[in-house]
């Protein structure tokens, strides 16, 4: 039993203490931060759990990515929920003579007028899904570690994974490139942490040369496919491919070729989104800004250095330097670029 000790000093009775009336705020960080990884993992607990029985450490390794980047996940879905409107027809509305589901508000007046106003019937006809074909392509180059950007490209994965997911935005894959490209999560499957666990077990950032024209190649190979299982429906399908890259090396395979293989996607229709991992500090070169290369414009002359970026191939991309800077960035991009794409085909 503890013993009872006695102090000096004025005795204030707490506990019956008058209280003020005011309302007050209170914030606690701590469990704000598990609410909103708890949050970002809804609905997966049966999933985790039985993952993580197999004793797997790469399930906590992905958790924690998502514990870190869930608000910024949550902020990036919402800012896409305004930007990615819907597409596909789902609820009812209208008044049709004929349809699906009777408006129960337009029979009293049919009784009433002795059967004439028919129109009674709701169709699916307004748009409250949305029905996008997004492809991320992932840099699994050695180039990533060389300028400190893999734990970048990780964060972005899961930031982008989660938010997509999140949003129902339609269908979602990730592929990675480097000397090959491989298909990691096809469009067909639903992404969860399991998924984002084979995910991270599948980043090497090992091999040795970033083609790029083979994985554009491959990523409008696969958009195409997606597209044409889906020609049954009537509702159009916009397809978005997101590159996350360092950016170095991507003319291995020549200019022409990244060239040729870009403008292939812009003519399929596929809006591409070059996220460029840019890190300053890294010690094989800095900046990809200030990066000169030589052009041979005439031959036989001396070549006139300019610099990288001029030569750039992608029409739309984003330097990021700061993971909390994405979901802002991207949006406010893409609301842009959005904007040019609709009006270059009016």
């Amino acid at each position: 039993m503890a013993e009872r000790v006695e102090t000096e000093g004025e005795r204030i009775l707490t506990a019956s203490a008058a209280r003020p009336l005011e309302s007050t705020l209170h914030t606690i960080l701590d469990r704000l931060q598990v609410g909103e990884a708890a949050m970002a993992r809804e609905g997966l607990s049966a999933e985790e759990e039985a993952v993580q029985a197999t004793g797997s450490a790469s399930i906590d390794r992905w958790l924690s990515y998502e514990n870190r980047t869930a608000s910024l996940s949550q902020q990036l879905c919402e800012q896409l929920r305004l930007l990615l409107e819907p597409t596909q027809a789902a609820r009812m509305r209208g008044d049709y003579k004929t349809g699906r589901r009777l408006n129960m508000r337009k029979v009293i007046a049919y009784v009433a007028s002795e059967f004439r106003k028919d129109k009674i019937w709701m169709r699916r006809s307004k748009p409250s899904k949305r029905n996008y074909q997004i492809l991320l392509a992932v840099d699994d180059s050695s180039s990533m570690v060389d300028n400190s950007a893999q734990e970048l490209a990780l964060e972005a994965v899961c930031v982008l994974s989660r938010a997509l997911s999140v949003l129902e935005v339609g269908q979602l894959a990730v592929c990675s490139f480097g000397e090959g490209v491989r298909l990691l999560h096809g469009f067909e499957q639903p992404f969860s942490a399991q998924a984002g666990t084979r995910l991270l077990d599948s980043f090497e950032f090992s091999q040795k040369k970033t083609n790029v024209a083979q994985m554009m190649h491959f990523c409008v190979d696969q958009l195409e496919k997606a597209q044409f299982l889906r020609r049954g429906q009537t509702a159009e399908v916009s397809q978005l491919l997101l590159i996350v890259s360092d950016g170095r090396g991507l003319f291995h395979e020549g200019m022409t070729t990244v060239n040729q293989a870009v403008r292939r996607a812009i003519h399929a229709n596929v809006l591409v989104v070059f996220i460029l991992l840019d890190n300053a500090a890294a010690k094989s070169g800095g900046s990809v800004l200030d990066i000169r290369v030589p052009v041979f414009s005439t031959p036989g002359k001396v070549p006139e250095i300019r610099s990288y970026m001029d030569h750039f191939p992608f029409p739309f991309y984003i330097i990021l330097r700061q993971i909390q800077a994405l979901p802002e960035v991207l949006s406010d991009a893409l609301r842009q670029w959005f904007e040019l794409v609709t009006a270059g085909r009016s």
